[in-house]
């Protein structure tokens, strides 16, 4: 009996191996990127799911000492979660965890929750390896989670005299960075021998000296005869305009090559027929500041060349220049790596959440305002392959007063795992994230995209709009095989949005429409101020329970349904899901897992 119950528990030790292999353990080093822009102050790290531990590599061009935190969401020092560490002149590392109260030497922790591994001094650089729990539990330490993290960073080139008698910083930042929901350096695919790069870029435009412009270019792309692959596309930003290229958008277009350079404000009435319908079309790839190249996947591509592959494009560049200078040039754009030799599936955009137009409406003094967007199963259901879709990343985007997004999955109405979620969004850091195991969408499925909002210090209402300082609400969802749907969106309903809206107009909390029509009166909702609680809870309650107007479209932007704007039948609102429920149905599957471990070990033990 006492070798079978050995047999039994080497077995299940096998069995929970496997498992824990398969959960997305982390090899050292998976993950790099530079904190300052010189690339003085390098980062690597990996993190072990199974043992919620998550481990740094700082390398540093200084010979004394070097500072590492976590900020609370802010960038700034205090409430920081921090180390400082260094290499003496007889080669012993020292760190020590940190906390800080204000910009000040930052006080010792009781509890010291990180582990120095190893340290070293080589060429004038300092390396520091050491790890952490993503949860210490100790209350002067911040959590390791998911989305937008904020971490700062130092150091000087003298080494301490002891613990508590270090030299102020002679260099210090802050960066954003996606700690988890990122592609690993390990998964980023080699590119092809054959490889070729075709840069989509603007020609040397003068960019307004406007708070916002949106710029529009005609562009071809590669005039290849057979069909290819884009495995890569990485942002080109023009030196010294990195504070004023926010974001861009790359769209196919039905157009003729010869279109090729037009270049003109967005809003331009002299746009040509040909690329008016351009903007707002199939997405091929959403890039916005902060953002890393995108690598899809060693088992997908981007396709151009092909019969019905895209010959032509067009570039949406959002410039944001909010002290209005004059006299700045731009070339920016982004550069596409493309190969001969095929992959097995076709990549595809889906546009989601809720379309940017005013009647998405945040009241003003919210520390915390919902709008969703959904896209419904009335739509998947129609569009969708019988084998699904696979998702395999996400891009969130909102504008200033943005605080978090999240994307829910729904199915036979129930909620599954989140797809993804950032509940510290960075107007300044917009990466797209990766999801390391791959997600189903099947036909019938739902997806919940919710934006959250701040706008305390903001005096009148905000709304859906293009400026920085109007707001949007959307994700663009990277998948394949590639289908003709482009877009699944929703609005709030005209039918309950527009009596609420002349009822603000009647009480006077808004101006009078300076012109006639909808968008006078649109024009002029944006100075309006709600101010009553009761109408703020009207609003909330037309834009959480009321079934919206959805858009499903294609890729020419014609709809799926036949008609733009029709209610979502049988509408249930995200917010009668909980979360928790999610989180609660994903752990079941876990313990079934284990449970089937242990009565296998059982039933090893007595019938063996």
């Amino acid at each position: 009996m006492d070798n079978k119950i050995l047999l039994c528990l080497c077995l299940v030790l096998q069995l929970i191996t496997k498992i824990n292999s398969q959960s997305g353990i982390a090899n050292p080093n998976q993950f790099h990127v530079s904190l300052d822009e010189e690339s003085n102050y390098l980062l690597d790290w990996s993190y072990d799911v199974s043992q919620k531990t998550m481990q740094f590599t700082v390398r540093v061009k200084t010979t004394g000492w070097v500072g590492f935190g976590i900020s609370p969401y802010t960038g700034k020092m205090p409430g920081s979660d921090i180390v400082i560490g260094w290499v003496d002149k007889n080669s012993k590392a020292h760190l020590k965890d940190r906390f800080a109260t204000g910009r000040s030497l930052p006080s010792i922790d009781t509890s010291q929750d990180y582990t120095l591994v190893s340290g070293r001094e080589d060429n004038g650089t300092t390396t520091l390896i050491f790890w952490r729990k993503f949860d210490t539990g100790d209350s002067n330490d911040l959590p390791l989670k998911a989305g937008t993290s904020r971490l700062i960073w130092a150091y000087n080139k003298l080494d301490p005299e002891s613990d508590t008698d270090i030299p102020f910083h002679e260099k210090m930042g802050t960066r954003s960075v996606n700690l988890f929901e990122r592609m690993s350096e390990n998964d980023k695919p080699t590119l092809p021998s054959d490889t070729q790069v075709h840069d989509c870029v603007v020609p040397n435009v003068t960019v307004p000296s406007l708070p916002t412009t949106y710029w529009c270019v005609g562009l071809k792309l590669p005039q290849v005869t057979e069909k290819h692959h884009i495995v890569k596309i990485a942002p080109i930003i023009k030196k010294g305009n990195e504070g004023v290229v926010h974001h861009m958008t790359l769209y196919e277009c039905e157009s003729d090559i010869k279109w090729h350079g037009y270049s003109a404000d967005c809003s331009s009435k002299n746009m040509p027929i040909h690329l008016q319908g351009c903007r707002g079309g199939a997405i091929v790839v959403g890039w916005a500041v902060g953002g890393e190249p995108i690598y899809f996947p060693q088992h997908a591509g981007y396709p151009i060349g092909g019969t019905h592959d895209p010959k032509f494009v067009f570039i949406e560049m959002h410039y944001d220049n909010p002290e209005q200078k004059s006299n700045i040039v731009d070339a920016s754009g982004l550069r596409l790596f493309y190969t001969k030799q095929l992959r097995k599936n076709d990549v595809g955009v889906m546009t989601l959440g809720h379309l940017t137009i005013p009647t998405l409406i945040i009241p003003e003094k919210q520390n915390y305002w919902n709008i969703t967007g959904y896209c419904p199963k009335s739509c998947t259901e129609r569009t969708l392959p019988k084998l699904g879709l696979n998702l395999f990343g996400i891009f969130l985007h909102t504008h200033l007063a943005g605080i978090a997004l999240s994307a829910r999955h729904f199915r036979n109405g129930k909620e599954l795992p989140i797809l993804a979620e950032n509940k510290h969004y960075d107007f300044n850091y917009q990466e797209t994230l990766h999801l390391k195991d791959e997600v189903k969408m099947m036909p019938g499925d739902s997806i919940a995209f919710t934006c959250s909002y701040r706008t305390l210090n903001r005096k009148t209402v905000t709304l859906g709009g293009l400026e920085t300082s109007d707001e949007m609400c959307l994700g663009f969802l990277y998948y394949y095989p590639k289908i003709p749907l482009s877009f699944c969106l929703t609005t709030t309903d005209y039918g309950s949005i527009w009596p609420y809206i002349t009822k603000l107009m009647k009480q006077g909390r808004m101006p009078v429409p300076t012109q006639n029509g909808t968008f006078g009166v649109l024009g002029a909702l944006k100075n309006a101020t709600i101010g009553d609680q009761k109408l703020i809870n009207e609003l909330y309650h037309i834009q959480t329970y009321v079934s919206p107007s959805m858009f499903c479209g294609y890729d020419n932007q014609s709809s799926v349904t036949g008609d733009f704007f029709t209610k979502i039948p049988n509408f249930k609102p995200a917010i009668n899901y909980t979360k928790a429920d999610a989180y609660n149905h994903a752990t079941s599957i876990s313990l079934k897992n284990l449970i089937s471990i242990i009565i296998y070990a059982v039933l090893l033990i007595f019938l063996v």
